[in-house]
């Protein structure tokens, strides 16, 4: 009865917080995405963090995270919709298998540059996670939120990047 009752409460808390897990490693500093190049997961082009400027999404995810795997086709509707104005960088975040990783974004049919930070670089204390980064390559909005539309994710662009979609 008490394993049960440890097993009731280990899946409330993930279904309420999200995908967790928890990482040790310095990120950036409170306003901007760490200095760091980040490898393709799907042979594109490395992607320089800290040379990102904005409008720019930027979504925190892995194979392992439910949330994350409902919420990539809307990532992906809004970079096929807004992409040229507003891009989106999805990042593969501590996921240890990404083969895995690479067949999920290929079901979702995701087209936007993916990368990998497997031994994390980019700080998170659980998933998904939101980053929306301004023109001066700073976090205008971050949050731990799963994206549950495309207008909850043109609304939030819009208020804190300031674009009109």
């Amino acid at each position: 009865m008490r394993k049960a009752a440890l097993a009731l409460v280990a899946v409330l808390v993930v279904a309420l917080t999200g995908c967790s897990h928890d990482a040790g490693s310095a990120g950036a500093s409170a306003d901007r995405l760490p200095d760091v190049s980040l490898a393709s997961l799907t042979g594109g082009p490395a992607v320089d963090l800290g040379s990102l400027r904005g409008p720019t999404v930027v979504n925190l995810w892995a194979q392992w995270c439910h949330p994350c795997r409902r919420e990539l086709p809307i990532y992906e509707q809004f970079f096929r919709l807004h992409g040229t104005a507003v891009p989106v960088v999805g990042i593969d975040w501590q996921d240890t298998q990404p083969d895995r990783a690479r067949q999920l974004a290929a079901d979702s049919k995701v087209s936007y540059p993916l990368v990998v930070d497997r031994d994390p670089k980019v700080q998170a204390h659980a998933l998904p996670r939101l980053v929306l980064i301004d023109s001066h390559g700073k976090i205008a909005y971050q949050e731990y939120v799963e994206i549950k539309s495309l207008g909850q994710l043109e609304k939030l662009v819009e208020d804190h990047l300031g674009v009109t979609l």
